[in-house]
């Protein structure tokens, strides 16, 4: 939870207290945490830099207004969260209440979804290399950590982070939609080599560069 702190026991104290208690002053913190104002400081310098805190004014009548330090939108990943056992829960409830078929076909409206809005943005790439390197991209951006490597005959695209990886290892149906989905968008002739909830480090796909993607 605080890695990205660097166990820095101060921060962690900054971090919490900003988040029971909501904007503080630089005076405040320092009388919390019996820290000077030029120590706070620091910290505080220190986390904005990494974008966990942000600072509000606010008017105290005449005079300079005062810079009260809040939690970024950032800061909140650092705290436990159940999206994935919330989720889970919910497609455990679908499939007892309408069957396994209302999953594969909530997979395939995902699947559909998300090429109508990729489609979107790759619409003009016309070769393999442009529609690979784009997915890439879009990809990369999603948080999936890809990996795009050539050969003389194919690319290898790898793809090392899987948002819905708990999801996955449930429901399966959720790979087979994301295989059909690539073909669709890079290529008919792509596959699937490796897979990570089958224990690989990642996903492996493989595309020809002489294939041909309808």
């Amino acid at each position: 939870m605080w890695a990205v702190l660097n166990e820095n026991p101060t921060r962690e104290k900054i971090i919490l207290l900003l988040k029971k208690r909501g904007p503080l002053a630089i005076e405040e913190l320092s009388k919390e945490l019996n820290i000077t104002s030029m120590g706070i400081r620091q910290h505080l310098l220190s986390l904005e830099r990494r974008g966990l805190i942000e600072y509000i004014t606010k008017r105290q009548g005449i005079g300079r207004p005062a810079f009260l330090y809040k939690l970024s939108e950032k800061a909140n990943d650092l705290f436990p969260k159940e999206y994935d056992k919330l989720i889970l829960n919910l497609f455990q409830d679908i499939e007892k209440n309408e069957g396994r078929e209302k999953i594969d076909e909530i997979f395939r409206w995902r699947k559909n979804r998300i090429i109508r809005e990729v489609k979107e943005l790759i619409g003009d790439k016309k070769t393999i290399q442009e529609r690979v390197l784009a997915m890439r991209d879009i990809l990369e951006n999603e948080g999936y950590f890809a990996e795009l490597n050539g050969s003389n005959n194919h690319y290898t695209l790898k793809l090392y982070n899987c948002p819905i990886y708990k999801l996955a290892l449930v429901y399966k149906e959720v790979c087979k939609h994301d295989l059909q989905m690539f073909k669709e968008l890079i290529s008919k002739d792509l596959t699937r080599h490796e897979c990570i909830i089958d224990g690989h480090p990642s996903c492996t796909y493989i595309i020809p560069k002489t294939s041909l993607k309808n």
